[in-house]
């Protein structure tokens, strides 16, 4: 079956992807046969992470890569068969520069997209309509409105979507949600997320000819067009409004995300927020805001302070102690608690065995996506919360949150800005 016949039995508009019948139930893949993957985006964590991680996991064979980039392209294809021979297997990696073609690829299980932020959930919600597994990197969306689109897009089908929220598997922040809902701490006063934000380049920038190698109409692909600066794709997409959200969403998405789940807060979100920043000129070259400084308040009394530091972690200041947790270090401010760690119920909290990517392939194999570690839901709510920061400090005045119905009380400016404009060219579901 060629890409054409498949995505005809999905109905073709827009960029030849949208909603079609639900999915039949998926026959779970035999444990002796390899989850057969693609990896979609292939530089920075697509190559740095994601690429050694599938090639080293014998639970999957990594069969495609996928980059509009021909020379990304090229060299991940280069590195994942030198690691495939240094291990002594035969591999057949399949080059595509077009992740549709992906997508029309019924020999391929599942594909991990690990591309610019502005192209998390489009991806995701391709694999959707395609039958196919998905491993989205963080943070799931660029802007509120499309998060839950693709919540309800897999909601009544038969597809695993794991968000790259890679703290959800990790014992360290099991631990840390174990010892603040324990109540050793005593009741949570405050909590405060601290992370490091980069400022990027506050230089004039011009458009530059794009490199013949690249792209970058579909590079660009769904938001509304920029031209071409080789300092504004790539990994210095971060830095751009039009394509991220800035450090607040690269590594808010993690440290507000354990704080949410810590506090026992999954299930909802802040009811106001109210925040100040910074960012450079207008014209610069890149206008993300650092030197923030937000604050939450939830409608059960939880406040949550989110600012700029100079390192990630979280603390929660209870009535008896208080506990920092990073990604190196836990720690409780009175070493004789240390003594009282509810170890047992961390391990509880864990729902397979392993790191956050076999999590996935777990559930992969058994189909049940109650144990999947970062499922849409609450990836959603948590890709929210970095948001509702950059809108705060963009309007300047506190704003008012409906956690459920996922818009702004009485606020139409700010309730504007929770959606964007999509190129019709691009526009997937």
């Amino acid at each position: 079956m060629n890409r054409r016949d498949v995505l005809s039995t999905i109905a073709v508009t827009g960029i030849g992807l949208t909603a079609g019948a639900k999915a039949d139930k998926k026959k779970p893949i035999s444990p002796d046969q390899p989850i057969r993957v693609a990896l979609i985006g292939a530089q920075k964590i697509g190559a740095k992470t994601h690429l050694p991680t599938l090639v080293g996991d014998p639970d999957c064979r990594l069969v495609a890569i996928c980059d509009v980039d021909k020379k990304i392209l090229a060299e991940a294809m280069e590195q994942a068969n030198g690691l495939y021979a240094a291990a002594g297997v035969q591999a057949s990696i399949r080059a595509f520069g077009d992740f549709r073609d992906v997508m029309a690829d019924p020999s391929i299980d599942a594909v991990v997209v690990a591309v610019p932020d502005h192209w998390h959930v489009p991806i995701a919600k391709a694999a959707v309509l395609a039958g196919k597994d998905v491993y989205v990197e963080k943070p799931l969306s660029l802007y509120v409105t499309e998060g839950r689109e693709l919540i309800e897009l897999a909601k009544d089908r038969d597809v695993m979507v794991q968000v790259g929220s890679q703290h959800r598997s990790d014992s360290r922040f099991f631990l840390a949600q174990a010892i603040v809902q324990s109540g050793v701490l005593g009741e949570i006063k405050q909590t405060e997320v601290m992370i490091k934000t980069r400022s990027g380049d506050g230089i004039p920038w011009a458009p530059q000819p794009v490199p013949p190698e690249l792209d970058y109409d579909m590079w660009v692909g769904p938001v509304q067009w920029s031209d071409y600066h080789p300092e504004r794709v790539h990994y210095n997409f971060r830095f751009v409004p039009e394509f991220s959200g800035g450090e607040i969403a690269n590594w808010g998405a993690h440290f507000l995300d354990s704080a949410q789940q810590a506090l026992g807060l999954d299930d909802t979100g802040p009811v106001k927020v109210e925040g100040k920043g910074k960012r450079h000129p207008a014209g610069s070259l890149h206008t993300s805001y650092y030197d923030i400084d937000v604050d939450y308040e939830y409608a059960k009394g939880a406040k949550m302070k989110f600012k700029s530091g100079k390192d990630n972690g979280i603390t929660f200041y209870g009535e008896k102690a208080q506990l920092y947790v990073s990604r190196k270090t836990l720690r409780i401010d009175d070493p004789g608690l240390m003594k009282m760690l509810p170890k047992a119920e961390a391990q509880a909290l864990r729902k397979t065995k392993g790191s956050h990517m076999q999590n996935w392939f777990s559930c992969i194999r058994t189909r049940r996506k109650e144990e999947l570690h970062a499922p849409l839901e609450i990836a959603n709510r948590s890709a929210i919360l970095c948001h509702l920061a950059n809108i705060s400090i963009e309007l300047g005045r506190p704003l008012f949150w409906d956690p459920e119905r996922e818009i702004f009380k009485n606020d139409a400016h700010a309730s504007a800005l929770l959606n964007r404009p999509v190129r019709e060219k691009w526009r997937i579901g």
